[in-house]
């Protein structure tokens, strides 16, 4: 398997252009204003619709019902009325998000904790997480319901399928493992990718179990296939997918920060009203619309996506951070190794001074 070292080396320092992932997309994927986008850099510039400040947000994967509150904010003109032009560019994995804001070529990216962290700890790289998407972890450890895999103990001499090498879900499975005192490298990890088709990789009996994420939880519950399912969060609790910019363009373009923010909440308020599901299914079509090609599958994943950014305690103050998670999570990572920084504190890594003002 790649080390962590490698993977975040490659993640923080190996610069894609802007096109990566886009050819196909940025010429005809909608922006939050119907005239022509303007330059999507980093700091934002002046566009020409409205007078509007046009940034670029890069997803960490595609274009998929993951991302559905920002298609939705621009669709239904919450950015706009935020003074934002937001063009919404494909990634072609988290290591794409994270690279293209580093170095300037988009303001906003997502990815999770356990990527963000390390890169900022160790490698120094200028990013600031200020608002997090996923309340509870998207990934769980699916099994045989007749062999299931209950606790990290029952990884051990095992094979467990991971949706890429060095990634999230390596990592989260790592931790799982280090959480209960036991040694990750126990554990024989091979890729098995992130759609349904990792279930072939269990029924051959080629893997024990294997990483899955909402969507294909979702699509195997349409297929009817029973499996049992571990939560990452059950063992190695981690902030999930969240929202972050480099420090200077947070620092220089606050009002922008805290009016994405303020759209994309509006964007899952507005997915959690059932009465919307047309809409959002609209919203997501004009970026993808093989994703919603299957109405009912299509319905399933904005149910779920709901449920995973619903804050613990109810409401609809999404996007909330939960700043001693984020610190349990940090001390986590550096006893799993994930982490080799022991100076930083919270601080370093998240900040509420955004979303507070939401």
């Amino acid at each position: 398997m790649i080390n962590r070292r490698r993977f975040l080396t490659n993640a923080g320092l190996f610069a894609v252009t802007t096109a990566a992932g886009a050819p196909i997309l940025m010429g005809c994927a909608p922006t939050s204003s119907s005239s022509s986008p303007g330059q999507g850099g980093g700091g934002g510039t002046q566009s020409s619709a409205a007078n509007l400040v046009s940034i670029a947000y890069v997803t960490p994967f595609q274009h998929i019902v993951s991302h559905a509150d920002v298609y939705i904010a621009i669709q239904e003109g919450y950015f706009a009325e935020e003074g934002l032009q937001v063009e919404a560019i494909a990634g072609t994995g988290t290591s794409s998000s994270v690279s293209q804001v580093a170095a300037g070529q988009a303001m906003f990216g997502k990815a999770a904790a356990v990527i963000t962290c390390p890169l900022i700890g160790d490698q120094g790289t200028p990013l600031i997480t200020v608002g997090q998407k996923d309340q509870v972890s998207q990934y769980s450890v699916a099994s045989d319901p007749a062999n299931p895999l209950l606790t990290p103990a029952d990884f051990q001499g095992k094979t467990i399928g991971v949706i890429s090498q060095g990634g999230t879900t390596e990592l989260l499975l790592n931790a799982m493992s280090v959480a209960e005192g036991l040694d990750p490298n126990g554990v024989n990890k091979v890729v098995t990718g992130a759609d349904v088709g990792s279930l072939e990789f269990l029924r051959r009996g080629e893997v024990d179990g294997f990483i899955t994420f909402l969507g294909s939880e979702v699509a195997f519950g349409q297929m009817g296939v029973e499996l049992n399912y571990l939560n990452t969060d059950e063992f190695a609790k981690m902030p999930g997918d969240s929202y972050f910019v480099k420090k200077a363009d947070a620092e220089a373009q606050p009002e922008a920060v805290v009016g994405f923010l303020r759209a994309c909440r509006k964007g899952y308020q507005f997915m959690a009203d059932p009465a919307n599901i047309d809409r959002v299914l609209s919203a997501v079509e004009a970026f993808n619309p093989i994703e919603v090609s299957d109405p009912d599958l299509a319905k399933a994943k904005v149910e779920g996506e709901v449920k995973l950014a619903t804050p613990s305690g109810g409401g609809d103050d999404f996007l909330t951070i939960d700043l001693s998670t984020w610190e349990s999570a940090i001390e986590l990572m550096r006893t799993a190794g994930i982490m080799q920084n022991t100076d930083l504190g919270v601080d370093a890594f998240v900040t509420t001074e955004y979303i507070d003002q939401v």
